[in-house]
């Protein structure tokens, strides 16, 4: 978990579903890499959408250059560009 990128995550400006989206991957990050691999089925339970809609939002942040993902080892990894992981 790392504080710092969520606490940058707080600051950023846009809408919720996109920012809570933010909030629960940076939740998951480690600060030094910003990497995590929630499930889409664990982030739709963290953050009160429907797995369609996080999916969305993941594309959306991967857009804005908020995120980047890959499949390693047969596993999705996350990984949040914000602050010192950017």
């Amino acid at each position: 978990m790392s504080h710092h990128l969520v606490n940058i995550a707080w600051q950023r400006d846009m809408r919720a579903p996109k920012k809570i989206v933010l909030l629960a991957l940076a939740d998951f990050a480690t600060q030094s890499t910003g990497e995590c691999y929630p499930s889409v089925r664990v982030l739709s339970a963290k953050c009160g959408l429907s797995a369609s809609s996080v999916r969305t939002q993941i594309k959306a942040l991967e857009q804005d250059g908020l995120l980047t993902s890959e499949v390693r080892a047969d596993a999705l990894v996350y990984r949040v560009k914000l602050g010192t992981a950017a």
